[in-house]
């Protein structure tokens, strides 16, 4: 019972980092996420990557990451994730236009789109930038 408890509490945690307001979450469902932070130098080393340079941005990094979910989780459409992010349709294009700049990743082509999203949900993982990634000096 201690265990099914700590599980559920660390459902709850994940599903709060993750933003997941579902009523109900299936343990399927959040399968992945433990698997992508399984090994978390490696987590680290893909945040910091393409994400890292959008710490030049004025204003910090949280408002391009939240472009980035917000365009993920539209599918990739323009106008959704504009409408999810209270934005014009020109603004959140020049977001992305700006991502691109800073990172070299642009988030409309299929393989620089999958290792954004995956460094997306890595960076909600492991709470960045809120918090410091420290480097494996080992590594």
């Amino acid at each position: 019972m201690v265990r099914s408890y700590e599980e559920a509490l660390g459902a709850l945690d994940l599903a709060e980092r993750m933003n997941l307001d579902e009523a109900l979450l299936l343990a399927a469902d959040l399968l992945v996420f433990p698997v992508l932070t399984r090994d978390r130098q490696a987590m680290a080393d893909l945040v910091q990557s393409p994400p890292g340079p959008l710490l030049q941005a004025r204003g910090g990094a949280e408002p391009l990451l939240e472009t980035l979910t917000a365009y993920f989780d539209a599918g990739c459409v323009s106008a959704e994730a504009a409408r999810r992010l209270s934005l014009s349709v020109r603004a959140l294009t020049y977001r992305l236009d700006r991502i691109r700049q800073l990172t070299g990743c642009d988030p409309a082509e299929p393989m620089h789109r999958y290792a954004l999203q995956t460094a997306v949900i890595g960076a909600r993982l492991l709470d960045w930038p809120a918090e410091e990634i420290q480097s494996d000096p080992c590594a």
